[in-house]
């Protein structure tokens, strides 16, 4: 992972914005951050750590309220943009966290909700990947591999917490150990392994209670067998089966006796039984047969009486068939007296009406009919036209007065529309430069993006033609190297020769068999030596090739946006005749978007003027329409109006010609006794109800003259068919016939008396026919109280034999469920019971306890290999800045006390030979130690969550405790690990480093808030 910038806003000590090159300070390879006390310099590596995880670490990370800085304009918003490259991806995250502002409308502050933008550089163009908080955290983990604070302890380098770390206790080492490597599995692993031995012996403990459960309950049906279920309650559950089993065997001997004795019983009740019950039946017949004797002989006694009651009850029955006739005769000669009585009052009424002969009084109501109705719908016409007459009055007179106020309002309409075609024509003439106004802003907004693309470009030329000059350098030690090699391997050709040479063997040089002075062979160099050097000669010479092209890619680039630009500014003057420069840019962008506001402006008055016009010139033509229809309905209210008065003159001249009719005809024009003679008659409505009246008084006479007529004769015909009935059923007149009538009780009580007697006698009679009656009645008196007491003994037999076959059988059901569920419980927990005794071993191993001589846990034990792996890493660095005195060394001993073991650390000390505690290193030491430690826990880490390289360190101070050898060769390990590619970063207060560091970012403490001021330097001083 590399940093390659950060801009900070109002955040923490930040008022203001503030901006780190990181590119620019990678250049050099090594930078130095320092500033006084409390002006931020923590608050920039917090700002990382803000960016990437959304908090803060350490113990800060609870103070996320106070990231917005007090210092910062009103309305400002705090944020911080991060960006970056990891797994060869460039991302740029911009985050703001939550914070207050002022309200715009009232007093007081309100809410802002933190936001995120996750963006990726694709195709030269940044491209928005999330604005979701989890989701960017969810990129961001798959891509890092890194929590917050393995990511502070392995970015960050805090010398203090490693200091820490170095003297703590086995305990609190641990707990750093834990952050920083992912040991969750193992830890895992112990919970399951202690949850599966709990949940296992809980099991095996549930099984045990459920089988003496079952015991209990059998018990309630063994009391016979109390004795031995005690002593079940003292033995393993695995001995229950046997002995369940044993106790079963004698149940089953004595539920077979049981069964025997209860069929003897059985035998025994069922011949008491039929006993009893015999006697209880011949007891019942010859009570049966004396009750009925005696109902019989009771009914011979009674024949005179019966004769008497059934002679009363036959003259009811004749006086009932009369009865009929009686009422119909009564009613016949109420109905002959009603209709008589309703008919006088009207035979009055006619009478007072003048009307002497009902059947001429209705012919001449008929013939005055059809006049009188011509003179009602006269009338009727005459009285609507008075009612519509009005009316049509009024419609007049509001169709002119609609006709003036059209006129009114078209006036009106006319002047509007005017004023609106003045607007229109000059909002056109504004909107006309709208698409030159938009051409010009196309200009100036590529043209500033194209001047932020050739800095960028400026830049990583600058970049390239560095990389050219350093390969250039390289690749030219490379092959001086080479020749030098080359040099000395022919130098060397006369030793390798002389090697070779044997005392009285010719010499391949000289032929000589004698060799006095042989050359050395001390300063040869082998063939592999030269091969190796023109390999790394070669690896520079392509280096060097590579540089070339990019920073000839790069130069075209630059060119051909410097061109580009160029051409922009040369359309801007064409258009404008104005230059196009960067002062000027701020200004040419105001007003142009002053000038495209009046051009948007100006197009909403015209759409809305427009709008307007063609809505008024429609409602214009609507309002010509409208008056012309006014102007016809003025003409046609007028004549409807003549019209109705004409209809008005026509009706009342029809009414009075056919009243006059009427009153010539009609017998209801003339005066009678009840009227006077100068009845108004001129009125056809009364007229009409008087016509009416009479015609239903005429109506009524017919219907009740109708009635009297034939009452009278359905009275003859009631009272003749009265007197056949009386001579038929032998009674002389009506009373006697009433006389003989029983009350409708009194006839039912002599009927029920009557059939309640005789249906007794033949009952009776047949029961004394019975054989088995007959001979009931022949045998002795029967005993069934004896037999009764035999049969209770009998009972009680067996029921005592029953009971105790009934205790027996429970008690074999229940011994035989008791082994089936002693059985069904051993076997699903026989495996639980099997691997109780496995679980608990491996479970104690994990957990420290049982056979582990350490007592050490797994995770500890994880954690120990881990720290082994961390110490040897550490050694590699730590030998170089102590000069090859200090070594760590891990130790696993047993710890005393029960402290946790594992997780020892001693330091080595070459001088003395012995290794002694951690805690007596001096400050210079110990910082030494806890910087190879902190760049070994960084490896290792990284090693654990995936092995992506981190290519920017940071190192959080201490250096002022090292002498000039120590920083010196602290120095030497930090330009290893730059020379390795890695951009360090170095937080320090020691003035020595300013001088020796000329890439530095200076914090400034000021009274407003903290800046920033980056200064880059000569990179080559650095090298």
């Amino acid at each position: 992972m590399r940093l390659h910038h950060l801009q900070i806003r109002a955040f923490g000590p930040f008022g203001g914005t503030e901006a780190i090159d990181f590119d620019a300070l990678g250049a050099h390879g090594l930078f130095l951050m320092h500033g006084a006390t409390g002006s931020g310099k923590t608050t920039v590596l917090d700002a990382v750590c803000f960016a990437l995880f959304a908090a803060v670490p350490g113990a800060r990370r609870s103070q996320t309220e106070r990231l917005v800085s007090d210092h910062a304009q009103p309305g400002t918003s705090p944020e911080v943009r991060l960006e970056f490259t990891v797994a060869q991806r460039r991302l740029r995250i911009t985050r703001s966290p939550k914070h207050l502002v002022t309200k715009k409308r009232g007093h007081g502050q309100t809410p802002r909700q933190a936001k995120v933008l996750l963006e990726e550089r694709l195709a030269g163009r940044w491209t928005a990947l999330s604005t979701r908080a989890d989701e960017t955290a969810e990129i961001l983990d798959d891509l890092i591999g890194l929590g917050l604070d393995q990511f502070a302890q392995v970015v960050l380098l805090p010398q203090g917490e490693f200091a820490a770390f170095l003297r703590a206790k086995a305990d609190d080492r641990a707990a750093l150990l834990q952050r920083l490597f992912d040991i969750s599995r193992f830890a895992d692993l112990e919970t399951w392994l202690a949850d599966r031995r709990r949940t296992v012996r809980a099991q095996v403990t549930e099984n045990d209670r459920a089988i003496h459960t079952a015991v209990v309950r059998a018990e309630e049906s063994l009391v016979d067998l109390a004795p031995q279920i005690e002593q079940w309650r003292g033995l393993p559950v695995d001995a229950l089966p046997a002995a369940v089993t044993e106790a079963a065997a004698a149940t089953s001997t004595r539920l077979s006796e049981a069964m025997a004795f209860t069929e003897r019983t059985a035998t025994a009740l069922d011949a008491a039984v039929r006993t009893h019950e015999q006697a209880d039946a011949l007891l019942g017949l010859q009570r049966k047969g004396a009750a009925a004797a005696a109902t019989w002989a009771q009914w011979e006694a009674q024949d005179d009486e019966r004769a008497s009651a059934e002679g009363v009850l036959a003259a009811h029955r004749r006086a009932a068939r009369v009865m009929p006739s009686v009422r119909a005769a009564e009613r016949a000669a109420v109905r002959h007296r009603t209709a008589g009585e309703t008919a006088a009052p009207v035979r009055a009424s006619l009478e007072a009406a003048g009307i002497a002969d009902p059947d001429q009084g209705t012919q001449l109501l008929a013939d005055g009919r059809e006049p009188l109705s011509q003179a009602l719908e006269a009338d009727r016409s005459a009285r609507l036209a008075e009612q519509q007459l009005p009316a049509r009055n009024t419609a007049a007179e509001t169709a002119r007065t609609a006709v003036g106020t059209l006129a009114t309002t078209r006036t009106r309409l006319d002047e509007r529309l005017a004023v609106l075609t003045t607007t229109i024509t000059t909002a056109r003439q504004t909107s006309q430069d709208a698409a030159d106004l938009q051409h010009r802003k196309a200009l100036l907004d590529e043209w500033r993006g194209s001047t932020a693309t050739l800095r960028d470009a400026e830049r990583r030329d600058a970049r390239a033609v560095k990389r050219v000059t350093e390969t250039a350098r390289r690749y030219a030690e490379a092959e001086a190297e080479v020749i030098d090699l080359r040099t000395r391997r022919l130098a060397g050709f006369a030793g390798e020769l002389a090697l070779d040479l044997q005392p009285g063997t010719p010499c391949p040089v000289c032929g000589s068999a004698e060799h006095p002075r042989p050359a050395s062979s001390a300063a040869g160099v082998g063939a592999d030596d030269v091969a190796a050097a023109e390999q790394v000669a070669r690896s520079a010479a392509d280096a060097h090739r590579a540089a070339e092209r990019e920073q000839t890619a790069a130069r075209t680039t630059v060119v051909a946006l410097a061109e580009r630009q160029a051409s922009l500014a040369e359309q801007w003057a064409a258009l404008t005749g104005a230059s196009l420069e960067p002062s000027n840019l701020t200004t040419l962008q105001s007003d142009l978007a002053t000038q495209l506001d009046d051009v948007a402006r100006a197009r909403e008055v015209l759409a809305a003027a427009e709008q307007e016009h063609a809505a008024l010139e429609a409602r214009r033509l609507d309002l010509e329409q409208e008056q012309r229809r006014s102007e016809q309905e003025v003409v046609q209210a007028t004549a409807e109006r003549d019209s109705l008065r004409q209809a008005l003159q026509d009706a009342v001249d029809r009414r009075a010609e056919a009243l006059g009719r009427h009153r010539e005809v009609c017998t209801c024009a003339r005066p009678s006794a009840d009227t006077a003679a100068d009845d108004p008659t001129d009125d056809p409505v009364l007229a009409h109800r008087r016509h009416r009246d009479l015609e239903q008084l005429l109506e009524r006479w017919t219907t009740v003259s109708h009635q009297v007529a034939a009452t009278q004769q359905s009275l003859a015909e009631a009272r003749t068919e009265l007197d056949r009935q009386l001579e038929d059923e032998g009674f002389s007149g009506v009373e006697q016939a009433r006389a003989a009538l029983l009350s409708t009780a009194a006839e039912a009580e002599l009927v029920a008396q009557l059939r309640s007697a005789r249906d007794a006698a033949q009952q009776a009679r047949g029961v004394l026919d019975q054989p088995d009656v007959v001979a009931a009645m022949a045998a002795d008196p029967a005993d069934p109280a004896g037999a009764l007491a035999l049969r209770r003994e009998a009972q009680s037999a067996d029921r005592q034999a029953r009971e105790q076959f009934a205790g027996a059988k429970r008690a074999a059901a229940s011994l035989q469920r008791l082994a089936a569920d002693v059985d069904r419980l051993l076997a699903e927990s026989r495996a639980d019971r099997e691997s109780l005794p496995v679980l608990d071993r491996v479970a104690d191993l994990t957990t420290g306890a049982g056979d582990n001589q350490l007592r050490m846990r797994l995770s500890a034990y994880v954690l120990a290999a881990r720290l082994e792996q961390v110490t040897t890493l550490a050694n590699h660095q730590l030998e170089v800045m102590s000069a090859g005195r200090y070594r760590l060394e891990h130790t696993d001993a047993k710890a005393k006390g029960g402290a946790r073991s594992g997780l020892g650390l001693h330091v080595r000390d070459s001088w003395t030979g012995t290794a002694r505690d951690t805690a007596t290193l001096s400050g210079g030491e110990t910082f030494m130690v806890s910087l190879a430690l902190a760049l070994a826990l960084g490896e290792a880490v990284l090693h654990d969550a995936g092995g992506r390289p981190l290519e920017t360190l940071l190192v959080d101070e201490g250096f002022g405790s090292l002498d000039d050898e120590s920083l010196e060769l602290v120095m030497q390990v930090l330009d290893d690990l730059r020379s390795g590619g890695r951009t360090v970063g170095i937080v320090s207060h020691v003035s020595e480093l300013r001088s020796r560091v000329p890439a530095q970012i200076r914090v400034h403490k000021t009274e407003q808030g903290s800046r920033v001021e980056v200064h880059v330097g000569d990179a080559s001083s650095a090298a």
